[in-house]
Formats: C-alpha cells, sequence, structure tokens
C-alpha cells in the first residue's frame, strides 16, 4: 500500500515539476486574424456575396408588397375565387423570400468557413514559428478562451499577439 501512495506522490510531483518547467505564452487570435490583409479582402467578399443575398430578398419582398397592395385595391372588385389565388400567391411568395433568407444564412456560413480556413492555417503556422522561435510549450488563444466561456486571468505567461502579426505582415 505504502508503495503505491509513494508511486502516487511521485506522479503527482514530477507532473507539478514538468508543468513547472513549461513556458506559456497567449495570443489574441482575433487581432492577429483581423490584421491580416487577407482578411480585409475576404471580408469584402463575403460582404459582396451577402449583398447580392440581400438585393434578391429585397426585389422579392417588393413584388410581394406590390402584390399585397393589388390584393387589397382589388379586394371589393374580385371574386372569392380570384381573392383565394391573390392569397395563395402571397404565401407562396412569403415562403419564397423565408427559403431566400434561409439560404442566404447557410451561404454566408458557408462562404465565412471557407474564407477564415486559409487564414486560421496561416496564424496556426506563425503561431508555432513564434512559439518556436520563443520557445513556448504552450500558447493559450484567449479569443478561443472567451468564446467557450473561460476568462484568462492569470497565464503567467507572455502575450505574443505583437510577435505573431508581426511574423504575419511580414515584419
Amino acid at each position: 500500500m505504502k508503495k503505491i501512495l509513494f508511486a502516487i506522490w511521485s506522479l503527482m510531483m514530477l507532473s507539478s515539476v514538468a508543468m513547472a518547467q513549461q513556458k506559456v505564452a497567449y495570443i489574441n487570435e482575433d487581432s492577429v486574424i483581423t490584421s491580416m490583409q487577407e482578411f480585409k479582402t475576404q471580408q469584402k467578399i463575403i460582404e459582396s456575396y451577402a449583398k447580392q443575398f440581400q438585393t434578391q430578398i429585397e426585389m422579392k419582398q417588393k413584388s410581394m408588397q406590390e402584390k399585397y397592395q393589388t390584393l387589397m385595391q382589388g379586394q371589393q372588385t374580385m371574386s372569392p375565387q380570384q381573392l383565394e389565388e391573390g392569397q395563395k400567391e402571397l404565401q407562396e411568395l412569403q415562403l419564397e423570400v423565408e427559403q431566400l433568407q434561409q439560404r442566404a444564412q447557410e451561404g454566408i456560413a458557408k462562404k465565412q468557413n471557407e474564407a477564415m480556413a486559409p487564414l486560421m492555417k496561416k496564424l496556426e503556422e506563425h503561431v508555432a514559428a513564434v512559439a518556436k522561435e520563443g520557445g513556448y510549450s504552450v500558447v493559450i488563444a484567449e479569443g478561443i478562451m472567451a468564446r467557450v466561456g473561460a476568462f484568462l486571468i492569470d497565464a503567467n505567461g507572455e502575450d505574443i499577439t505583437g510577435k505573431v502579426i508581426a511574423k504575419v505582415n511580414g515584419q
């Protein structure tokens, strides 16, 4: 029994010594990514893509509004069948608008993911290079920590955000 307790105690001591020897850094990856020229270019592409959807949605909504106005104005002179057909057309237009909005959200999200993939790869490469140069064994990403609900209070490490930004921008 004493041997087992000694073994557990020894492992705990070794792990605490190993942790003490690690050099820690932290980074705000959002700051690095937004400083990249490629990010600005991709943002413009995504905004243009979203604008195309917005234009289509606005056109459909305008068409629906015009159809509604026509239906309201002619309501007194229309037969019940014409009124029913007009209402059906309005419902179909409303469904088309909703489907287009859904496609727009999905398309924009996909476009953003596609645009961010190479930027994240570039970020990882430059963080790894700066970490290697500085001898850091652990790099904590502040932005990810915030998104998962954790806070970086005292990392006992160095903020390498500026170094990575400089490396990304070729300085």
